[in-house]
């Protein structure tokens, strides 16, 4: 519960995004709440749920042609990967490795928030961007040839 309290200081003031933080908050305070029996499923969630949020906002860089997207979207693949190394290590019982990672995971959550995503959400908001045209690519991201 202390992760959604502390909402307030990550809201980027893009409903869409300010939802996903949220909802991952949400996911890593049940990970924090589960019992050992418990805390790989809930591990496994926070995973999907980040994989699919990474590659969402990974969509919007690549399709409004964000300048910090490279960079922004390395450290997603690096995130994830070591997320998924706890999926690892949570199926092989390695409950204490996985809780210290939820704990790190947090703080790093916060960090990225409050630099990367909120670059983030400042081009977005410029471009007047909403999930909703996220299929349409900027012309600078469409392929060579295409009309």
């Amino acid at each position: 519960m202390a992760a959604l309290q502390r909402f307030g200081a990550l809201a980027l003031e893009l409903p869409f995004m300010d939802h996903a933080c949220r909802d991952f908050l949400g996911l890593l305070a049940r990970v924090d709440a589960s019992d050992d029996a418990r805390l790989r499923t809930a591990w496994d969630e926070l995973v999907a749920f980040t994989d699919e949020r990474f590659a969402r906002e990974d969509v919007w860089m690549r399709t409004t042609g964000f300048s910090s997207g490279k960079e922004h979207m390395v450290q997603h693949r690096v995130v994830l990967e070591v997320m998924r190394e706890g999926a690892l290590r949570a199926a092989r019982g390695d409950v204490a490795h996985v809780r210290e990672m939820a704990r790190q995971l947090r703080d790093w959550h916060q960090k990225h928030v409050q630099s990367m995503d909120a670059a983030l959400a400042l081009h977005l908001r410029g471009m007047r961007f909403a999930p909703a045209n996220a299929g349409r690519l900027s012309p600078a991201c469409r392929p060579a040839g295409a009309g």
